[in-house]
């Protein structure tokens, strides 16, 4: 009996430490910590349709590269080109052996001689069928041989003048898909080369299936060369979105393709160039944005922190859109021309009154009024 008495002591004076314990906690933790104004940042609540950007990847192609074709079997002489090249309108590209040239000229020339004959004779045979000495068959034989042999040199030099000995470029671009080389046997069924015409070139950027709400025709965009030393950006607007979603060559996600279209055209493009684009994201409707590391989470509700012109701490419980990259949008709980504290910590609660001025212990002040970051903020539908 004796010793339960002992054991029920020991926990009520155990219970009356703890509660002592507590409430000296709750009475005396504003005098043992101060929380200083300037060790925290802040911004104005406001409502903005700027919702951010997205950053894009994407790259040069060419619209409809060129073939370059020979509808005879020639052998290639020599290629003065090579894949990646870049041609300008009208450059010699491969020349082509001239065993096929020189065996026309030759057929046409035979042909010459044979002609020249069969004119004399029927010069003479004419002659003759005025003395009677010569038939009208025999003038009319003559004279359709002189018309074959003529046909003859007509599809000659037709041949002749259909037979490359050279290939030039059509226009300035580059050299792709090149085939041909010394001693290479041509193929009327495939073409020789590529040529990616330098001013028919469109830039496209890839957009992930999980952004492509966000995207529309005519959005501004910012394009800038991946490879490029300078910092030139140049500003453009989505022209044309696919709606026929695509393995990423960039990346292994499937992703919709878009064209843009550049105010100024970017200088020395070459196919294949890999560019960056940042695309401007525009809500519907203005909306309260404020950056995703001023917002909090318990139990599974979110809040923020808001300060007032007596540097007094409010607790604000806050519903939101989404959650998605560096901001995120309030749909209640916040009010425009509210100060939020972006940078909260443990030490924050309702109702407690931050201290003028910074930590003495830590005088660099870290406080300062900041607009909302944009980067990578993206609008998605409620779930």
């Amino acid at each position: 009996m004796k010793n339960i008495f002992k054991g029920k002591l020991k926990f009520i004076i155990l219970l009356i430490l703890v509660i002592l314990g507590l409430v000296y906690y709750f009475t005396h933790r504003n005098s043992k910590e101060k929380v200083y104004v300037h060790d925290y940042s802040y911004i104005q609540v406001e409502k903005t349709d700027d919702i951010g950007t997205l950053n894009l990847n994407g790259s040069i192609k060419a619209n409809n590269p060129i073939g370059i074709f020979v509808d005879k079997k020639l052998k290639v002489k020599e290629v003065f080109i090579k894949n990646g090249d870049f041609v300008q309108k009208g450059q010699v590209l491969m020349t082509f052996d001239d065993d096929e040239t020189n065996k026309l000229n030759r057929n046409i020339e035979k042909e010459r001689i044979n002609l020249q004959k069969i004119q004399r004779d029927l010069k003479t045979t004419r002659e003759l069928q005025k003395l009677g000495g010569a038939s009208r068959n025999e003038v009319k034989n003559l004279e359709d041989s002189a018309r074959v042999s003529q046909l003859n040199i007509d599809e000659y030099s037709e041949l002749l003048n259909k037979t490359a000995t050279e290939v030039r470029s059509p226009v300035d671009g580059v050299v792709s898909n090149l085939k041909a080389q010394a001693n290479y046997l041509v193929d009327t069924d495939t073409s020789l080369l590529e040529i990616i015409d330098s001013n028919d070139l469109r830039i496209t950027v890839e957009i992930p299936e999980y952004n492509s709400q966000s995207v529309k025709l005519g959005q501004s965009i910012k394009i800038r060369q991946d490879i490029s030393d300078e910092d030139k950006v140049y500003d453009g607007e989505i022209v044309k979105i696919s709606r026929l979603s695509t393995a990423s060559s960039l990346t292994s996600e499937n992703v919709l393709e878009a064209d843009v279209k550049t105010n100024e055209t970017i200088p020395n493009l070459v196919p294949g160039f890999k560019i960056k684009g940042v695309l401007q994201l525009k809500a519907d409707e203005k909306n309260i944005i404020i950056p995703k590391i001023a917002l909090q989470s318990e139990n599974g509700k979110y809040f923020v922190f808001t300060i007032d012109n007596k540097n007094t701490v409010k607790r604000k419980e806050v519903t939101v859109k989404n959650i998605v990259g560096d901001n995120i949008i309030i749909t209640s709980g916040l009010n425009v021309g509210e100060t939020l504290i972006v940078t909260p910590d443990n030490r924050l609660y309702d109702g407690l009154i931050l201290t003028e001025g910074s930590d003495p212990d830590n005088p660099m002040p870290q406080g300062e009024e900041l607009s909302v970051p944009a980067d990578e903020a993206v609008v998605v539908e409620d779930k």
